[in-house]
């Protein structure tokens, strides 16, 4: 599968494994930070909640700084419809300031008025949103990255939001993935954390009238 940015190609399916969690048996939180909520294995599945107006999120303990992908499987558990979450290129947990730090999070269903997208936290002075409602107790197969400058995330096999980074060197050396909630509850599955394959490529329109 081929993913097209504006200037850039994602070829999926040559990207390098990095890590695969199933998250099919408690081994695989040993791999994982839990710095907010509440997190455990269930039916084979990940899950998170968090009751509270925040977030909580959990990060792999080992970091990929660089270009990144992640492909993974997600679920709003009923009854809640919001926020289905992640981190790219995250610095980790504040624990002083009990917040996520510095990194990209991205999701569906969330912002309060169910959009998709992504946000540069802590400022938030970066995003790009769109419609996007999921639906509660269905599985979504998300596929998100960054390549040199440019965020991606599709969902189901379709590209939905792409967002240009304005200042790529002010997270260069971070590289922690998070999955996280939103005052919600979210089953993850089948996490795999790749480096992407991808091709700068130069586009133009041809006159065809």
């Amino acid at each position: 599968m081929t993913i097209f940015l504006l200037n850039k190609e994602v070829d999926l399916d040559k990207s390098e494994l990095l890590l695969s969690l199933p998250f099919a048996d408690a081994s695989d939180l040993e791999q994982l930070e839990l710095a907010s909520g509440s997190w455990g294995i269930e039916n084979g599945a990940l899950v998170g909640r968090f009751r509270g107006n925040g977030g909580g999120i959990c990060y792999t303990k080992e970091s990929f700084p660089g270009d990144i992908l992640i492909d993974f499987y997600g679920t709003m558990l009923s009854p809640c419809n919001n926020d289905l979450n992640f981190v790219l290129k995250a610095e980790g947990w504040d624990y002083e300031r009990n917040d996520a730090a510095r990194g990209f999070i991205g999701g569906l269903n969330g912002w309060y008025d169910k959009k998709a997208g992504f946000e540069k936290y802590p400022l938030c002075d970066t995003q790009a949103l769109v419609p996007f409602a999921a639906v509660s107790d269905r599985e979504y197969h998300i596929q998100a990255g960054y390549c040199k400058d440019t965020l991606f995330l599709a969902v189901d096999g379709q590209l939905l939001v792409e967002m240009r980074d304005p200042a790529p060197e002010e997270f260069a050396g971070f590289g922690r993935i998070g999955l996280g909630t939103y005052c919600s509850q979210i089953r993850f599955r089948d996490l795999k954390i790749l480096r992407p394959s991808w091709r700068s490529v130069s586009q133009n329109y041809q006159a065809n009238f």
